[in-house]
């Protein structure tokens, strides 16, 4: 009896654990969030935060579209400002987000600021000539972005 009892505590703690798990609200982060800290500087040198590899993260930006069907974005740059990579030259690797979207995104207004909610890694890759980039996110959500003034600078218009 104390065994079955023992084995139904866990099973329960087990059950809240993946329940509150699937159901964790994704970290909102910023630009700033992609460069790691370091005390030590390197002229040249790209730096990747590490701490976001895997997690879900919510982040704002711009889409760049690269893979569209009908008035759908299948795939995208998301980028902090706009016009990054149309103009020369790209911002840094750690500053460029390639998304995949789970569900094509039909927001018409590419110029609008947008959230993207994703699972985030680390992935260098050069996309179609534009630029390299240094993340990458499966994007989970996509929504235009509607903040309080004064939260994201480059934003607040």
């Amino acid at each position: 009896n104390q065994n079955l009892m023992s084995k139904l505590k866990y099973l329960i703690l087990l059950l809240l654990f993946i329940t509150t798990a699937a159901y964790a609200v994704p970290k909102e982060i910023d630009w700033d969030d992609l460069i790691p800290w370091t005390a030590v500087f390197s002229p040249g040198e790209v730096k990747f935060n590490k701490s976001l590899v895997d997690k879900e993260i919510k982040i704002p930006g711009y889409v760049l579209p690269l893979d569209t069907f009908g008035r759908g974005v299948n795939s995208f740059l998301l980028v902090p400002y706009i016009g990054a990579c149309i103009h020369v030259p790209p911002p840094a690797p750690n500053q460029l987000v390639y998304v995949e979207a789970e569900n094509p995104w039909e927001g018409l207004a590419w110029w609008e600021p947008v959230y993207v909610t994703g699972t985030m890694k680390i992935e260098t890759q050069n996309i179609e000539d534009l630029a390299i980039v240094g993340y990458e996110m499966a994007a989970s959500k996509i929504e235009y972005y509607r903040g309080e003034t004064g939260v994201h600078g480059f934003f607040d218009w």
